[in-house]
Parts: C-alpha cells; sequence; structure tokens
C-alpha cells in the first residue's frame, strides 16, 4: 500500500498526459498529507483521485524495480534554490520590466510598458476595471507571458545579473482575489503546506504566528477548516500566505477586496513592512491604498 509520502512525492512531480492534467488529486493528497488517515478511508471519499496518484506511485515502483530510466516529469521539483541557485533568503533586488506588452489575438491589453521597481519602494497599477491591472500584475509575478518585451529581477548591488521572474520562486510573494486555497484544510495547514511544498517547512507554531499578524485568531481557528471562513477572512489567510517566505518583491492585486476597516489597516503594515525587505507591486483601485505607493503606473 502507498505511504502518504509517496502520495505526497508523486503528486508534487506528477506528469501531465498530454494537454489533460489530472483533476483533483491534489486536493486528495491534501487531505491525507492533514488528516493521516489510511489510504483505504479516504479512498471511499475520493476513490478516483486515489487510484490515479496509485497508479502513479505503481508505475515508479516497477521502473526502479526493473532498472528501467525514469522519465523526467514535466511539472517541475518544488526547490529551496528557486531554480538556477536562486536563494530563499535573497538580497534587495529590483524588478526591471522592459517594453512589456500583452495581447489575447488581436486586442492589446497593456503595453509597451517600462519601469523599475526598487528596494524600498511601492510601485501602484491604477486604472479602469478591464485595463488590464490582473493581467499587468499575473505577467510580472511569471504567470503569464508577455507577448512582447521582457520582465526580471536583478540584486540591486549586482544590476547586470538578471534572473527571470519565472525562474525566481523564491523572490517573490502573491496575493490576488483568484489565489484558491484549500477549503478542506485549517488556515494554519494551508500555510504548513505551502511551505512544506517550496521547500521551507514551517512548524504549527510559525504558522499561527503568520495568521495573528494578519488579525485573526488562530486558537479559535484551529478547528475551523477555511471553507467555513468568510471572505474577509480568507482574504487575511491569502495575505498571511504572500509574505510566507519573506519575499523580495511583494505583488498584491487588489489587496483591500472584502476587508474591513481593520483588514484596510492590515494591508497598511504588511506594505510597511515589506519596504523594510524590498519593493512592493500594488494594483488597486482605492484611493486610500494607492497613496501608499511612491510611483504610479496608470493603465
Amino acid at each position: 500500500m502507498t505511504s502518504p509520502s509517496e502520495l505526497r512525492e508523486a503528486i508534487v512531480t506528477v506528469p501531465v498526459y498530454g494537454k489533460r492534467k489530472i483533476p483533483a488529486t491534489i486536493r486528495w493528497c491534501q487531505i491525507a498529507w492533514r488528516t493521516g488517515l489510511p489510504d483505504r478511508s479516504i479512498a471511499s471519499r475520493f476513490s478516483r483521485p486515489t487510484s490515479r496518484i496509485r497508479s502513479v506511485a505503481r508505475q515508479r515502483a516497477i521502473r526502479r524495480k526493473r532498472g528501467k530510466p525514469r522519465r523526467s516529469p514535466r511539472t517541475r521539483r518544488f526547490s529551496t534554490t528557486g531554480g538556477r541557485g536562486v536563494p530563499v533568503s535573497s538580497p534587495p533586488v529590483r524588478l526591471v520590466a522592459e517594453k512589456l506588452c500583452r495581447s489575447f489575438g488581436p486586442r492589446k491589453v497593456f503595453g509597451p510598458l517600462s519601469f523599475v521597481a526598487a528596494p524600498g519602494r511601492v510601485l501602484g497599477v491604477a486604472g479602469a476595471n478591464g485595463s488590464g491591472k490582473t493581467t499587468l500584475v499575473k505577467t510580472l509575478v511569471g504567470l503569464i507571458r508577455p507577448s512582447s518585451g521582457s520582465v526580471w529581477l536583478e540584486e540591486a548591488e549586482r544590476p547586470g545579473a538578471r534572473v527571470p521572474v519565472r525562474e525566481a520562486h523564491g523572490w517573490i510573494g502573491w496575493c490576488a482575489p483568484d489565489l484558491s486555497l484549500y477549503g478542506e484544510l485549517t488556515p494554519a495547514e494551508n500555510l504548513e503546506f505551502f511551505a512544506r511544498v517550496a521547500g521551507r517547512p514551517i512548524a504549527r507554531e510559525e504558522a499561527e504566528r503568520r495568521i495573528a499578524e494578519v488579525g485573526l485568531d488562530p486558537k479559535r481557528l484551529r478547528a475551523i477548516r477555511t471553507r467555513f471562513l468568510s471572505t474577509g477572512q480568507r482574504q487575511r489567510v491569502k495575505l498571511a500566505y504572500a509574505v510566507l517566505g519573506s519575499p523580495a518583491v511583494l505583488f498584491l492585486d487588489e489587496p483591500g477586496s472584502n476587508l474591513d476597516e481593520a483588514g484596510h489597516l492590515v494591508v497598511a503594515a504588511i506594505v510597511a513592512a515589506q519596504r523594510a525587505r524590498g519593493s512592493v507591486v500594488l494594483a488597486t483601485n482605492d484611493p486610500a491604498e494607492l497613496a501608499l505607493a511612491d510611483e504610479r503606473v496608470t493603465l
């Protein structure tokens, strides 16, 4: 029978078959990791993903036994270096965009844009609804490829050393409305899992401390799954996730959405703390949040 550790390994490096991704398996593996229940008990709840994960683990075991070369998965392993030797504890870096454009077919969303987000500075991104703020942030994070132009990170002390944003995993933190948390896990378990997947495991006390920093009561939420939280509470958990790895560049897309007045103060505190360790890219239409920016890009 496959152990939970083998199941986690299988899902982190699971290959993509053609253009069809395996559905729901990550969620199943989260439940297995959280509860520690035997495979048979969890299989009664998620039988199809269970068989898919087991099949991957069995194929690996057969390859090892037969001594056949192992095919490298299409998905990258998560590592503490974040690609090309990028360290997790990074020095001050700056974000550089040069003639950046993004189009969907014949429709141009934005561009060309050129700007620099230096350490200790906050870059605001403003614009009407549908102007492309979220698309720009996703392009800067590396979730969307630009149609033309380039974006990279470079150390402030070494301007010529460029690191593409798609390979600078340990330097970037991101929070957005469409960022999904796992509803089957508690807030602390979400943070623990994301830290473990990134290769930087944290203790439960550290996860609860991060939750307290965004204005939530970790003791009260120990037995509450994330899917039962309000939208404002989930937004606070997303903010805790964004700064979990102490990123050098923090991207906040509408960070104050669904937050009350106390939540907006949490956002301001996060931006102020981020100034001390790096830069912030803040996409919003809230005048109070835009007032936190030193420079502004208007789409």
